[in-house]
C-alpha cells in the first residue's frame, strides 16, 4: 500500500541487484557538484519501474499523472501545495462564470495571449489557440479515448469562437464545483498541443508528449527514466530550474543510497513507514516533507463477478478485514483510519461520525463475517485471486485476514504498469486502490462508482473496476443540483448507499511524503496543504545548493 508516497515501492532485492541500480542513477542522473548560480537539473528519484503514458487523457500512473502535470497545463490551476485554495487563472484569463443563453448554461473562456506550444519532433513550436483547447477537451470527454470521459457526461457542445475564445455548452447545469475541476491542470482537463496529437498520432503521442507547461518532453529511456527540460516561453515565467531528471528506481535500497549519497534531489522514503521518514530525518542536509491531505486507500469488491457479485459476501468480507493493521503497515505518520466512503478529511466530505451513527463503517467481527458467509452459501469460505503490485505487503495483510473467516486469497504479483493495466479489465475479484485527493466528492464519485464509467463494459469506461451501478441516479442527481447545500447532502447519501451495498470498504486516510535535500522546492506552498492527485512541480520549482541546513 506504499502508494501513498505516490508510486508503489519495490520489494527489497540483492545487495548486488542494488548496486547495479546505484550505478545507473549515478550514471543517468548527473551528479556531483553545480557551479554558484546555475539553473540545476532536478534528480527525481520514483518508486517504479517504468510509466504507462504521458498523455493526460491516457495517465493512469501516479508518475506519468505527475509528468503529465509538468508537461501540459490547464485553463485553471491549483495552487501549488495547496488544492483546497480557490483555482487560479491558468491558460484562461480569467476563472470562467456560467451564464445562461437560450435556456442552456454556456461557460465562455477566454484565453490569454502568448501561451506557446513547444516545438516537438514532428511539429514546430506555434501559439496555442481556442482549436487546441477544444481539441483537448473533445479528447478528454471521448470515451474512446479518454479514462476521465465520465467526468464529462454533462457537457454537450464545445464551440470556437475566435482564436482566443471558445464556449461550452452544458446539457443541464451543473455547479462551479462540478465544472471547474474538468478544466484544472490535472487529468482531462490538462491541454495538449493538437499538431503534436495529429502528427504523432494517439499511441506515440503518450511516448513523445508536446504541451503548454512548465517543462518539455527531451528523453524517455524505457525502465531507466524520463528527461525533461525547462520550456522558457512557459507563460507563467521562466522555470528556476533547467529541468528534472526523473529516474526510475523501484529497490528501496538503491535509491535511498542514491538521495544519501548525493545523486538525487528528491525520492519517496522506504517501504517502512515511519521509519523511513526517520531515517532521513537523522541524516544531516536532508528533509522530509508530507502533505496533511492526500487521499484514501479502499479496498473495492467486484459487484458483477464470482461470489463477490452477492452483496452479502462483500459485507461479510468488510467484516473480515481490520483497518488497524494497515494503519500499523503504514505507519501513525503517514496513515489513520478512515470509515467513510469520501470522508470529511477531504473537500464537502462525510464525517466518519455520521457512518458509524448509520452502522455502516464495518468493525472488525471475525465471527460474524463468518456467520454472514454461511449466511449467504459459503459456510466453508472459498478461493479467488488477485494481482497486485511489487510491494505487496498489504495484500498479504489481506491474504492472511480473509483465511481466518475461510477465503483463500491468491496473490499473483505483477510489475507496477502491469497491475494497473489488469484493474482495468474489471475482472479482478478484489482491489486495494488508491482515490487522491478530489476537491469535490462528484468527482470520484464519477469515476470510480458510477456505471458508465465501469471500466468493462461501461459506456464512458473510467475507473470503476468493480462495475457497481446501484448508485447512478443519486450520482446524476448529485451532478445535476445547482444549489451547493443540497449537493453537499446528495453526496453524503451516495456514501451511505455505496457503504450499504458494501462495494467498498474505506481502510486508511493517507498522506504523500518524500525525503530531499534541504534546499528542494517543489515550487508552491511549503509544507503543502493538500496537492490535487500526484506531486505538482511548479515552474519556480529548484534546489539551491546554497541551503545546507532544514532547520
Amino acid at each position: 500500500m506504499r502508494r501513498r508516497r505516490g508510486i508503489a515501492a519495490g520489494p527489497l532485492v540483492l545487495a548486488l541487484a542494488s548496486a547495479v541500480a546505484l550505478v545507473l542513477v549515478a550514471s543517468g542522473c548527473g551528479g556531483g557538484s553545480r557551479a554558484q548560480g546555475e539553473r540545476p537539473i532536478i534528480r527525481w528519484g520514483v518508486a517504479t519501474q517504468d510509466i504507462t503514458s504521458m498523455d493526460p487523457v491516457r495517465a493512469v500512473q501516479p508518475t506519468d499523472r505527475s509528468l503529465s502535470m509538468m508537461l501540459f497545463d490547464g485553463l485553471v490551476r491549483y495552487k501549488t501545495g495547496d488544492a483546497t485554495a480557490p483555482l487560479e487563472p491558468g491558460i484562461a484569463k480569467a476563472v470562467p462564470q456560467a451564464t445562461v443563453k437560450d435556456g442552456k448554461q454556456v461557460w465562455t473562456i477566454e484565453l490569454r495571449e502568448g501561451v506557446m506550444c513547444p516545438a516537438g519532433r514532428k511539429t514546430p513550436a506555434y501559439e496555442l489557440t481556442s482549436e487546441d483547447v477544444a481539441f483537448s477537451l473533445k479528447r478528454a470527454g471521448n470515451p474512446a479515448e479518454s479514462t476521465h470521459s465520465a467526468g464529462y457526461g454533462a457537457w454537450g457542445s464545445i464551440d470556437v469562437v475566435d482564436k482566443d475564445t471558445l464556449t461550452v455548452t452544458m446539457k443541464y447545469p451543473v455547479s462551479p464545483a462540478v465544472f471547474l475541476p474538468t478544466i484544472a491542470n490535472w487529468q482531462g482537463g490538462l491541454v495538449v498541443c493538437k499538431k503534436a496529437v495529429e502528427a504523432e498520432g494517439a499511441v506515440e503521442f503518450g511516448k513523445h508528449p508536446v504541451g503548454p507547461g512548465p517543462f518539455v518532453f527531451q528523453s524517455w529511456t524505457p525502465g531507466q527514466g524520463i528527461e525533461v527540460r525547462a520550456n522558457d516561453q512557459y507563460y507563467l515565467g521562466k522555470p528556476l530550474a533547467a529541468g528534472f531528471s526523473i529516474r526510475f528506481l523501484a529497490d528501496d535500497t538503491a535509491r535511498q543510497a542514491a538521495l544519501f549519497s548525493g545523486d538525487l534531489d528528491i525520492a519517496p522514503p522506504v517501504a517502512t513507514g515511519d521509519k523511513g521518514l526517520e531515517a532521513i530525518e537523522k541524516r544531516g542536509g536532508f528533509k522530509t516533507v508530507q502533505t496533511p491531505v492526500f487521499g484514501t486507500w479502499y479496498l473495492m469488491f467486484n459487484a458483477k463477478y464470482g461470489p463477490t457479485a452477492n452483496p452479502e459476501v462483500r459485507k461479510a468480507l468488510a467484516y473480515a478485514v481490520n483497518r488497524d493493521d494497515y494503519v500499523a503497515n503504514e505507519g501513525a505518520r503517514t496513515a489513520t483510519a478512515t470509515l467513510s466512503a469520501w470522508g470529511d478529511t477531504l473537500p464537502s466530505g462525510v464525517p466518519d461520525a455520521h457512518t458509524e451513527q448509520a452502522g455502516l463503517s464495518y468493525p472488525f467481527d471475525v465471527a460474524k463475517a463468518k456467520q454472514m458467509l454461511a449466511a449467504a452459501g459459503y459456510p466453508n469460505g472459498f478461493d479467488m485471486t488477485t494481482s497486485a503490485p511489487p510491494d505487496i505487503t498489504s495484500f498479504q495483510i489481506l491474504q492472511a485476514q480473509l483465511k481466518q473467516v475461510g477465503v483463500n486469497l491468491s496473490i499473483k504479483q505483477v510489475d507496477q504498469p502491469t497491475w494497473q493495466k489488469e484493474m482495468l479489465t474489471g475482472k479482478m475479484p478484489i482491489m486495494m486502490t488508491l482515490i487522491s485527493y478530489r476537491p469535490n466528492p462528484q468527482i470520484p464519485f464519477n469515476s470510480f462508482f458510477y456505471g458508465p464509467s465501469a471500466t468493462l463494459g461501461g459506456s464512458r469506461p473510467g475507473q470503476n473496476f468493480s462495475g457497481y451501478n446501484g448508485a447512478d441516479a443519486l450520482i446524476e442527481k448529485a451532478e445535476q443540483e445547482p444549489d451547493p447545500a443540497q449537493q453537499v447532502k446528495l453526496w453524503q447519501e451516495i456514501n451511505d448507499k455505496l457503504l450499504s451495498d458494501a462495494v467498498v470498504k474505506p481502510l486508511l486516510l493517507t498522506r504523500q511524503t518524500y525525503g530531499a535535500v534541504c534546499g528542494f522546492t517543489f515550487g508552491g506552498v511549503e509544507p503543502p496543504v493538500s496537492i490535487p492527485g500526484n506531486w505538482q512541480a511548479s515552474y519556480k520549482a529548484t534546489v539551491d545548493p546554497n541551503v545546507k541546513n532544514c532547520k
